[in-house]
């Protein structure tokens, strides 16, 4: 009798310590419409990369893993994919990275025009003010 505790207490352990292999959200092969997002470079070279995809959904990178971390409010949402537009980043053609880095990477109706930054100020304001806004979403996420 013993030996089927044994073998079922083993079975139960392993049924339990198996993770999930699928991807909670992959950039790559996703039909979404998102923005992926960031800061990366400096001392360590570490990549802070997020997504927030057209129904709010954010998403956070790190290492191997891609994890939800909130909802941005609707009205928030609404507001970064239609200033998008409006302030004519789908336009933007930016590649100056600089030993700390930050980027914008649309992937808006089949476009990606990704905008790397940090070598020198800018001459347009709205890149800066635009990533500040997306920055401050996933703040407000993680204080919530």
């Amino acid at each position: 009798m013993r030996p089927k505790y044994f073998i079922l207490t083993f079975a139960i352990i392993g049924f339990l310590s198996c993770k999930s292999s699928k991807m909670v959200f992959d950039p790559v092969t996703s039909k979404k419409e998102f923005i992926a997002f960031g800061l990366g470079g400096g001392f360590t070279g570490k990549v802070l990369k997020y997504f927030i995809t057209k129904d709010g959904i954010i998403y956070t990178h790190s290492g191997e893993e891609i994890k939800k971390i909130g909802v941005s409010p609707k009205r928030i949402t609404g507001q970064v994919f239609s200033n998008f537009n409006t302030l004519g980043l789908d336009e933007i053609m930016l590649n100056e990275p600089g030993n700390k880095y930050f980027f914008i990477e649309p992937h808006l109706q089949g476009s990606s025009n990704k905008m790397i930054w940090g070598k020198e100020p800018l001459n347009n304001p709205n890149i800066e003010t635009y990533f500040e806004i997306l920055m401050n979403t996933v703040k407000a996420i993680n204080n919530n």
